[in-house]
Parts: C-alpha cells; structure tokens; sequence
C-alpha cells in the first residue's frame, strides 16, 4: 500500500520507491531530497548515516537535458536554501514552505554551519554525479578498469552501424561462399542480399533481446551446415512425391484412355445407382457432361474435373437401397483412389511441418548467434564500445553469476563511492540497468547502510520501443514491497483540467482490469490514484467565455453509415481542429481569447500556446498542411528523419556534380532545373533562347567552381544560392523555412566532410553514399524557434506542459496483426524476439495486441496530462478495414470508455459520450468544428523597432574596393557585380562575345586549331587557365614553362582532361601541339623571348593588387590616360563616377626579362575571321575598343608602386618593360598577335600623385 510523502520525514535510507504522477513536482522534491542529504537531515528513522557531498550522492536521468536541468534546479535549492539558513529570521511556524520547514527543525545556533555546508555543495555542484545511465556507466569502466577487466581507453562510438554491415558482410563471405549451387539457392530463396539479412538482424541486437524464438521456444544456432542438408532433404523428399505424384497422374489418365469405351458403358449402367451430388447423375445429359470433361483431361486437355476424385474405388457413393454397392476395380478406379490418397496426404504435410522452424528462421538464428559474437569481438579488437555496451558490460561486472568473486568486490566499491544513489524516471529502466542497481544496492534487502531512492511514474511508461519495460518497474516495486511513497499535488494544470483526468481514469480504474489493464483479481499493481490540485489563478478565455477544462470533440460517420473510416477521420480531424484554432487566433486578435483574472484578459492567445499533439509523421503532415492553408505557421519538434532522405539533398547532388564540371551543359540544366532551386519556367526556358543569357549562367558556375576550388564547398553554396535569390523566393512560399534550413544543415554537413574527404570527385561521392544509406545521426533540425503552434508526438511530449493540448486524432490505434513479422516475446530464460507468425503461434499476437492496448492507456494519460488550462480531443466512431460498425474499442479512448467493450453504432458512442460529460462538469461534448478556409495573416515574430531614416544617420563617405571592370565607358556594357578572382576577371572580358556551339571539324592541327576554337567566355577562360598551368608545371629537373613545353605526355593529359570539362575532346591533340609550339617561339620584340626559357625565378603567376584611391574622378583618369597613350587616338570615353578606397586587380604574368619587368596579359578575344584580324593596327584598335589601354595603365601603376619599394635603385625608365597583350588566336599571324607598349614615365609618376590623393586635378 502506497503513503503519501512526507518531504522532510521521508526515510533516506534503505530502498524506497516515490510515485510521482504527471505534474505533481519530482524535480522539485528531488531536488529537497539532495539538500536532506547535503545537511544530513532527519531523525533516527529518516536521516542518512552521515552528512553527504555532491560527489557522493549518484543521481541518474535518462537524458542529457534532464541532467543538466536537474544539476541547475539542484545547484538553484542549494543556494536558495543557504540563503534561508544565513538569513537571522525566525521561520514561520504555520509555514507551508519546504525550506522554511526545514529550518525551523533545527535550532539556531546550528544555521551558520548548515548555511556554509549548503554553500559549499552549491559551489561544488561540478563535481556532483548527475548524469545519464549511459555516461555514468562509462566513467565506471573507465574509473574501474581493473574490477570490470575492461581498457583504459575504449572509445565510445555513436554510429555502429558501418561495423555491422562490415560483420555482415563477413558473415556472408565465411559462410555463403564456400556452398555449392544448391546450397546457395536456398540462401537466396531467404535472403538475396546481405542487406536483407542486416535488416532483419537489426531488431535482435538490441539490448534485452536474447534471440530469436519460434512458437514460444528459444531457438539456438544450430550449425549451418547440418541446416541446410536437413532442408535439402526435406526438399528431395518434396520433390519425389511431386515426381511420384506426375508420374501416377501420367498412370491415371492413360488408364482411363485405355479402357475408355469399357469404362464408359459401364459408368451409364450404374448412373441410376449413384447419388447426385457426387456423380452429376441426376439426369443422363449432366452425366454425359460431367463423363465428356474427364475424357477431355485423360487427353490432356482441360483442367482436372472437380468430381474426379469420386470416381475411385472405394469413394462412388450409391443409394443405400441400390443393388449395387461397389464399382467393379477397373485399373483407372484403383489408379484415382492411390492419387487421392496422395493429395489427401500433401494436405496434411504443412501441419505437420508448422512444428519445425522454416529455414529462414533457423538460419536467422544463426547468424544471430555468429553476428552479436563477431560483432561485440571486432568492437574489442577496435578498443570501441557502443552505447549499449556500457550497461551490459557493467552490468556483467557485477554479475556474482558471471564474475564471482570480483562482482562483490566491485559492488562494495561502488556503493561506498556512492552511498546514496536517486534514480530519476525510473519506469523507462530496461532489465539490464536494473539489475546494475540491483547488484550494487540490493533493494529486496533493504540495507539501512546505504540509499536507493527510485523515483517516477508508472503510469508514463510509454518506451517500450527503446528497451523501457514496466514490468522491470513492477519488479522493483515488488523488491521495495512497504516503502512506496506517492506524490499527491498537481502543480501543473488547472483545478477543472485535474478534476476532468480524475473522472476520466478513475471511471475507467472501474473496469474489471482496472485504468492500465494490470489488475488480476486482488492482484493491482498499477492503479490509478487519484490527485489534488494545488490550483492556478489565471484563466483561459476563449471568444470571451471561460474554457471548459476538457472538450470532446465528437466527428459524426458519413450519412447512412454507422462508422468513420480512418482516412476520412484523419482528413476531417485535422481541417477541423486547424480551422478551431484559426478561429481562436482570430478572436485574440481582437482581444476576445487569451489568459487573464475575473473576466479580464491581461495576455493574448498566442501560437505558442497552442500544442497538438499526434502519434506519427501522417499525423502531423495532416495537421500542419491545414494550418498553413488557413495561414498558421507550425513547427514539427519530432522529426526523427534524417536530413540525407530530403528533396533538398538530391537536389544538392546535382548542384555540386554541376558546379564540379561547370563546362557540362547537361549538368548545369539539371542543377538548374531542380526543385529546391525553384525557378519559373519562364527563366528556364529564356535562358534557352536568349544565348548570352544561358552563357551568363554558364560562367556563374565557373565563378562558384572557383568558389568552391578556392574558399571551400560551404561558401560556394551560400554563393549559389545568393546567386539565384533562393532565400528570398522560398520564405514566400510553404515549406521554405523547412527547405533553407535543411540546406544550410546540409551545406555545414558537407564543408565538415570536405575536411575528411580529397577532392571535389570524392565529397560528391560521399554525399551519394550517405543518400544511398541515410542514417540517423544527421536528424532533421528545428527549422524555427518562433512563436509558433507545436506539433509534437504524444512520446516526445512526456516530461513538458503546455497551456492548450489539442488531441484531434486521439481516436485511433495501430493494429499488430499478421503483417507484423517479429514480436517481443517472455520467457524464463529472457526476452526473445518471436518469428513464427501469428497463424503458428496467436498467444504471441494476442499477448503484443494487448501490451500494445496497454501501452496506449500510458500513451492516453501522458497526452492528456499535458495541459496546463485546457485540452480538447477528437472523437469518432472509428472503423478500420472493412468494417461497417465501430471498432474503437481498440483504442485507449475506447477502453477508457467501455472497459474494451464494444459500441453497437454511432448512437451508442454518443450516448456513452453524454453520460460522461453529464457526471462531471469539467467536461464538455461538442459537435467537432464545422470546416472553414479562413486564412489569417498573424505576426509570429516580435515586433522590431523601425529603423533611423537616412537623416537620422551620421553622414558616411562612399568607399569601396573596385576593378577596372567598375569604370563605365559611353556606349558600352557595363557590369556591377565586381571580380573577386582573377578567373572571373578574365571572364568578364569575354561575356559579350556571342557563344558558340564547339563544332566537329575534321581535320584540326596546330597551325590552324584557332581558327576553329569556339570563342566566348567559357573558352576564354579554359585557354587562361591552360597557361596558368603551364607556368606551374614541374617535370623531371624542369619546372614552369619550360616543364610544359618538355613534358609532351603531361601537357596532353593535362590539355585532355581541360576538354573534357566543356566537351571539347576533338581539340585536344591539337591544342597540347599548339601549346608546345607557343611556348617554344621566341616573341619578336626588340629583346626576343622565350617562355620555355624563363625560370620560374623571374615569373610571378595572377598576381594580385590593391592600390589606395583618394577620391579619384574617373572622367580625369581616363583623359590623362587618352591624351598620353597611343598618340591621342579616339577611344570610348569614360563616364563621370568617383573612386574612393582599393583598386583591385589581377595581372596574369609579370615576367623579370634581361633586367626589366613586363605586365603580359592573355587575350582569348576572336577580333575575326582570318588571321589578318591580328594585324599591328587591327590589334591596337582592339586595345582602344575594350579600353585595353586604361587596363595596362593601372597594372603597370600597380608594378610601379611595388617596385619603388623592392627595389632600391628603382627607375621607371631603366626596370619597366611595358605590356605585354598577347592575342592567343593570333599567334599563326606574322605579328604573332603581340601588342607592346610602354606608356610615358610622366603618365606613371601623375597617377601616382593622383591616386594618393596628392595631385587633384590634371591640367588639360
């Protein structure tokens, strides 16, 4: 018999169970508990033995969270209550507080030394034993390497599952392998993969699980070999009497075809003797028809007569009276009763077969055996341990069964670490922590030496999933038989929601098996007991009116019929809830729902507020579809997928294979055209008509490969999707903030994997094989923690309150039927997982049905205990299948109701419904909402200040780091976006040149490869970085230019595997030619030079500037640079534009050449159709047009600046070459497509002064 608890008399010694319902302050008295402890509190009967400190006292909670929040509640009741014992204050004696109670039970002169002991175990609270099962299991094995004969340093792994694929595939080999063809095909008959076989294997690896059982029996591994030539045999016996059988009907018919004529006459002879139903022999034409189909299968034509089989000797049936009594033994009479005897016995061969396991299950049986052996072996050898591990082997430490003498040993050790141990959330303990516990503190006994406090709530029992067992609870509630205590306040919910949960579970505690379904005669170990409530002032108002505590919300069955399907009750419940709730927000809108006193509403209703609570994902999609299409936002705080099953990850894969190869156009239409990036169709399809427009998309994937090649995977994707305005276009729509979130996870995901991972080519594959094999390490993230509505699971919600529960498909359940392949089944030796299915072994289905029911009222008490002021649930006359009346005894709401009894219709659910509703006033029948499609428009965001208009601003002066692509020339295009390396530099230069399709000559050498070389910016920017390699190159003692040009098989590769990038493998012999021509060819310049014989001493490769600008007018730059340049020739002019902060540029190639320093700049550009296009004055007008000319200038400038200050004796005249431009499509032409020029030392020295802000004007 359970006592209510008294906090400051309740015994802190021996072994003592606490039931605390929903709601009624665990953590609280938990926490009360450890400051007893702390100061050593109690009389001869309830105090310790001893003062105790925080590192003594073990405290163990089943998740991360909790023991974080219990070490800060604790750490709070500490302080809080030193701050009592310091303060002079004589308590109340009326008190009802806790503390005050506490202080006044000792006498003064003893609070200093209590107030400092209660200090010091708050500040000492890092040190105190408040951790998960898990992580306390793991620090003793390391604490007690020696006692538990584990290692030092095991590494504890999360994700085991590569070592069990890796298991079974070994498996697989060792004993797959070596079978011959027949042998073989009857593991493939089982299983085809081992993938297959893994997934079965899966559920039994579990901890708790034995094995595997057949028909209630635990089956052991029996050798595989033995297996399989026992299934052989059985199936050479099969197929012997299939032969036996063929052969005998061979026999059959032949005889009836032999005889035929004979038979016939004599069949019609005794037609008036036999009975009609056997024979057809009512008259002679049915006779005659049924005598013609038994001709027609004796030839082989037709399928086997029905009637066939009474026409064996022994089987003719004749009147009684009839003179005739036995058909004459004709050879086909004796032939047709052997083979109905041999059909009558193939009948009876699966029952007697059903005894024996089928070979799938032995052979699951085995590999069981072999698996968990060789797996837990490999975890050894890998000095690894998985979370399981931790308790199974502690556990076997100090297991006197297993460990003798060293198990005692260990226990004794651990209980004088820990003379005190409270274990939180006790009911989610599986039997293998509770036989650690056990082993150390002995609950049965009782030992006064030490302390087990087991703390939690049967009736919340709803993990069986995960291990969790109750009846592990009821086990120790048997051990701690006299010393229960029960927590009897409810702190949570409102005085009418408590009233209404105590109706309800004590109306059903009146069914013969009680509320949980655990009584058996006298025999009740989980009742329920009913709980006060300690009240709460504030009020929920809705559309004005107070709420009723609880609401049934009742669906009615279509029209004619008596019951609700389950598709039409999920689709109803959730339009019908979601338009309530629209309603409800709405009327807070207008001040007219929300939480106040007397009437008054003092806070509105918000999202927030609101939780609705469901089962499953189909559940929640439900739910949340209809919120969003009335315009309320929700979060799904359950979501267990994995973040790899998402659209947005396969649509990720095709952007990196994209952005990887940016030159495949097939590639970059299927990024493109993917739905996460969700652009119109109407863009898509311009791009493919307008061909500037799709080359403009083309070289943003050559920016984000530069991207990605350069600054990382993760800032390429940010690029990209700032790029198509991705953000802001899929907030707009539903699902967006889902969508984003997943692809910043992802995106994080893959920048850590880069780390781990060699190349682009290889983090492509590893995000397919994690597509391929999703795993449940990268949950989904919370994509919100807005203001908004919750939906959560009923299992997720234990433990967490929240003002309104809504419960609209509380109705329904989920059947374990035949389809369920493996159960959970008790037997002495253990918990074994049942195979036989439910037609060979039904105690098993029943008994998982009824666990299953059982479960559900937890589930039921959990969810309805949630709500702090309200709740509200969905009630319908449920079917499932093809029923026609309700099913809903099923369900937990339906045994809550009935006892498991069934309802008739829908009448009798109503009228079940009024009688309740009519007993207790907490509680309300409604019809369910009517559907509506009202849509809201709600701020879920706080409100943010607006900000300060401009004048409000101090006055900032413009700066910016700018290119030479950011001066604007009359009558040409001009960009905005700015370069940010020198690839998308050289690309910007040839966007405008039309695009072109690569074309298929046939013949293509190096003399005339130019002239067929495809122009624009893609292949402008291949043959940049073709020369860029070239100047990088190392080769046996060469390096550079010179490595290019000496290295043919190199340069080949190298030009080859370039092409193949933009689909252009056609030039690839001919390029790598020309390229070793161009480098070998001395340059006709007044000092020749060779590329192949600069050193890479005297080469620096896409040098990189900055050079400060003080407020330079771009107009003076670009007359200063027309009027001292190339004789005055016109050019385009520049426009009016202010430059103020860093020039910023990229020099292809500054080449050191008999003394002095020359700018060269690669120039891609097709200036026609034959090489005299590349004539001296075709290529100076050419620099002029582009404004080449302003571009030379400022690299030159930028030379000048660096080496006014690497050199000492620097002199403009003496160390500056010029620039170099070399037109690449001119080098077959005399003038070899070179332009040379060194601007005048006075241009140089002016734009010094003018961009240091030292010259402000240029005289004209």
């Amino acid at each position: 018999m359970s006592q209510p608890l008294q906090l400051l008399a309740f015994p802190l010694r021996g072994s003592q169970l606490i039931e605390a319902s929903a709601g009624t302050g665990k953590t609280f008295t938990l926490a009360l508990l450890y400051t007893r402890l702390i100061l050593g509190h109690g009389d001869e009967k309830s105090a310790f033995l001893r003062p105790l400190t925080p590192r003594e006292i073990l405290v163990v909670t089943f998740t991360e969270a909790a023991a974080e929040e219990l070490r800060d509640r604790i750490r709070s009741r500490l302080v809080e209550a030193a701050a009592y014992f310091r303060s002079q204050n004589a308590p109340q004696a009326t008190s009802q507080d806790p503390l005050e109670q506490l202080k006044s039970s000792y006498p003064p002169e003893l609070w200093a030394g209590c107030a400092w002991r209660l200090q010091l175990a708050a500040e000492s609270m890092d040190e105190a034993s408040i951790s998960t099962i898990h992580s306390w299991c793991n620090r003793m094995l390391v604490e007690h390497a020696f006692d538990t004969r584990g290692l030092f340093n095991r590494e504890l792994v999360t994700d085991t599952q590569e070592l069990l694929t890796e298991v079974v595939q070994d498996y697989w080999r060792v004993h797959f392998y070596p079978l011959n063809t027949e042998q073989a095909a009857l593991i493939q008959d089982s299983y085809s993969t081992p993938a297959a076989l893994q997934k079965d294997l899966r559920g039994l690896l579990k901890t708790g699980i034995e094995g595997v059982s057949f028909q209630g029996q635990p089956l052991e591994g029996e050798s595989l070999r033995s297996l399989l030539n026992k299934v052989l045999q059985e199936e050479r016996k099969r197929q012997e009497k299939e032969a036996q059988a063929a052969q005998l009907e061979v026999n059959l018919r032949q005889a009836w075809l032999t005889d035929w004529p004979a038979i016939e006459n004599y069949l019609h002879e005794i037609r008036p003797y036999l009975k009609t139903p056997a024979h057809d022999s009512k008259t002679p034409e049915s006779y005659q028809a049924l005598l013609d189909q038994i001709h027609s299968w004796a030839q082989g034509e037709g399928a086997t007569p029905g009637k066939l089989k009474n026409f064996a000797l022994g089987a003719f049936q004749f009147y009684a009276k009839s003179p005739v009594q036995e058909a004459d033994p004709w050879r086909a009479f004796e032939l047709q009763a052997e083979y109905n005897q041999l059909l009558e016995a193939a009948k009876k061969q699966p029952d007697t077969e059903s005894e024996e396991p089928p070979f799938k299950t032995a052979l699951l049986a085995h590999a069981h055996q072999w698996v968990e052996t060789t797996f837990n072996q490999r975890l050894l050898q890998r000095a690894e341990m998985g979370f399981d591990d931790l308790l199974t082997q502690l556990e076997a430490a100090l297991n006197p069964e297993k460990s003798t003498k060293s198990a005692q040993q260990l226990a004794k050790l651990l209980k004088n670490q820990f003379p005190v141990a409270l274990i939180d959330e006790f009911q989610d303990t599986d039997p293998v922590q509770y036989r650690i516990f056990n082993h150390i503190y002995q609950l049965e006994s009782d030992d006064q030496s030490t302390g087990i406090i087991l703390i939690g709530d049967p009736k919340q029992a709803i993990y069986s999933f995960r291990g969790a067992d109750i009846y592990t609870y009821l086990q120790a509630k048997q051990a701690t038989q006299g010393r229960h205590f029960t927590l009897m306040r409810n702190f949570r919910s409102t005085q009418g929601v408590v009233e209404a949960a105590n109706f309800l579970f004590g109306h059903a505690e009146q069914h013969p098996s009680g509320a949980f379904r655990f009584r058996e005669g006298d025999y009740h170990p989980l009742p329920y007991i009913q709980v006060e409530a300690a009240g709460r002032d504030e009020q929920l108002y809705l559309d004005g009116q107070p709420a009723n505590p609880l609401t049934f919300w009742q669906f009615a069955p279509e029209e004619g019929k008596e019951a609700l399907g389950t598709g039409l009750y999920l689709q109803e419940a959730a339009a019908s809830a979601a338009s309530q709730l629209a309603f409800w927000l709405q009327a807070a809108q207008e001040g007219r729902a929300g939480f106040g006193h007397q009437g008054a509403i003092t806070r509105s209703l918000q999202p927030s507020d609101i939780a609705i609570l469901v089962r499953r994902g189909q559940e929640a999609d439900a739910i949340r579809k209809e919120l969003a299409n009335r315009g309320l936002a929700s979060v799904y705080l359950s979501d267990r997928s994995s973040v790899f099953a998402t659209e947005e990850a396969r649509d990720l894969l095709h952007w990196l294979e994209a952005v990887a190869q940016p030159g495949k156009e097939r590639l970059v239409k299927a990024a493109l055209a993917t739905n996460t990036l969700d652009l119109p169709l109407s863009r898509l399809a311009a791009w493919q008509e307008q061909e500037l427009a799709w080359e403009a998309q083309m070289e943003t994937f050559m920016q984000l490969h530069q991207t990605w090649r350069y600054q990382g995977v993760l800032a390429m994707l940010r690029q990209l999707m700032d790029a198509y305005e991705l953000p802001a276009r899929r907030l707009q729509q539903n699902g967006g903030e889902r969508s984003l979130t997943n692809l910043l996870h992802l995106a994080e995901w893959l920048q850590d994997a880069s780390l781990q991972v060699d190349g682009e080519e290889a983090l492509i594959r590893h995000l397919q094989e994690q597509l391929n094999t999703p795993d449940d390490q990268q949950l989904l993230r919370l994509e919100s923690d807005a203001r908004l509505i919750k939906v959560i699971t009923i299992h997720k919600s234990k433990g967490l309150e929240y003002p309104l529960v809504v419960l609209p498909f509380i109705s329904g359940w989920r059947e374990i039927d035949g389809k369920t392949p493996q159960l959970p089944w008790r037997t002495a030796q253990g918990k074994y997982l049942e195979v036989s299915g439910k037609n060979h072994f039904p105690e098993a289905w029943k008994a998982a049905a009824d666990e299953r029911l059982s479960e559900d009222m937890r589930l039921l008490y959990v969810a309805i205990t949630r709500a702090r002021h309200a709740l509200w649930l969905g009630v319908a006359p449920l079917k499932s299948g093809n029923s026609k009346s309700p099913q809903l005894e099923r369900s937990a709401l339906g045994y809550l109701l009935t006892g498991g009894a069934r309802f008739a219709d829908a009448q009798a659910l109503d009228t079940c419904l009024r009688e309740l509703s009519s007993q207790c006033p907490a509680i309300s029948l409604e019809p369910a909402p009517a559907i509506t499609s009202t849509r809201l428009n709600l701020q879920t965001s706080e409100v943010l200040e607006a900000a300060r208009s401009p004048e409000q601003l101090p006055r900032l002066q413009p700066w910016w780091i700018g290119s030479y692509s950011a001066i604007r020339y009359q009558g040409m295009d001009w960009r905005l976006d700015e370069p940010l390396t020198a690839r998308e530099a050289t690309a910007q230069e040839t966007t405008d040149e039309p695009r072109e399709i690569p074309a298929r000559p046939t013949q293509i050498n190096a003399d005339n490869l130019m002239q067929h070389f495809p122009a624009g910016s893609r292949y402008g920017t291949f043959l940049h970085s073709l020369m860029e390699w070239a100047a990088v190159h190392e080769y046996q003692e060469y390096r550079g230019f010179a490595a290019a040009a000496a290295d043919t098989a190199g340069r080949l590769q190298a030009v080859t595997q370039r092409c193949q990038r933009l689909e252009l493998e056609v030039y690839a012999e001919a390029l790598s030619a020309w390229l070793g021509d161009f480098l070998k060819q001395p340059w006709s310049l007044e000092e020749p030079l060779v590329l192949a014989e600069l050193s890479p001493e005297v080469i620096s490769v896409e040098m990189e500037f900055l050079i400060s600008c003080h407020h330079l007018n771009s107009r003076q730059l670009d007359e200063l640079v027309t009027r001292t340049t190339l004789d005055g020739a016109p050019r385009p002019p520049a426009e009016d534009n202010l430059m103020n902060g860093l020039f910023k540029g990229f020099i292809d190639l500054v080449v050191l050449h008999q003394g002095r320093y020359y700018v060269v700049d690669w120039k891609s550009n097709r200036l026609g159709t034959d090489l005299e296009a590349y004539h001296p004055d075709q290529l100076s007008q050419a620099i002029l047009k582009k404004r080449y000319d302003l571009q030379y200038v400022l690299y030159l400038l930028a030379l000048h600046r660096h080496l006014k200050v690497r050199l000492v004796d620097y002199d403009y005249d003496r160390h500056l070459g010029g620039a170099i431009y070399v037109f690449m499509r001119g080098h077959a032409h005399p003038s070899q497509g070179l332009f040379h020029d060194k601007p005048p030392r006075e241009l140089i020295e002016t734009l010094d002064r003018l961009f240091s802000g030292q010259q402000k004007e240029t005289q004209s």
